[in-house]
């Protein structure tokens, strides 16, 4: 399970969205050898789409936050040769930024990984996924400013991908 919660901390990341070659290095990593090419394609529009929903460009790229942190995991399956793995995820994402056209705003994520033991290592063989489970917001506190993000973002580092 923690390959499985390791290759999600690595897709979530903002150099992951940002940078193409990072991108296809962490696929290279961690995709079985038959479905590393589809999941290039299928994470690069991911990636244009989510840039381009942040309004992202060279001049504001240093503002995107982009975190996740898994909330629980769960073993759906198991075999020497492939096992499934069920991750729900928080996750930040957005810009931290007064005009952004998408402010920090938090994502509950169920993905199920299917890995398979290739080269002598758990590898990704099929990521799909699933909104939520989303838990009620508490009621006493609004949001707090982009800027506080932006300081939180710089202060603190985000869980390294091992690879």
């Amino acid at each position: 399970m923690a390959a499985a919660v390791n290759y999600e901390v690595a897709r979530s990341s903002p150099s992951y969205f940002t940078d193409r070659a990072f991108r296809h290095a962490v696929l290279d990593t961690m995709m079985t050898r038959e479905s590393v090419s589809a999941q290039k394609r299928t994470d690069d529009q991911d990636a244009t789409r989510v840039v381009a929903s942040l309004g992202l460009g060279k001049e504001n790229a240093g503002r995107m936050i982009m975190r996740a942190a898994p909330m629980g995991t769960q073993l759906s399956s198991y075999s020497p040769a492939v096992a499934t793995v069920r991750i729900w995820m928080s996750e930040l994402v957005g810009m931290a930024s007064a005009d952004s056209p998408l402010p920090v705003s938090a994502n509950w994520t169920t993905y199920t990984l299917t890995l398979q033991w290739q080269r002598s290592d758990w590898k990704l063989a099929d990521i799909s996924q699933a909104s939520g489970p989303t838990p009620l917001q508490t009621s006493d506190r609004a949001p707090d400013s982009v800027d506080a993000f932006r300081k939180m973002d710089e202060d603190f580092n985000a869980p390294p991908y091992v690879g």
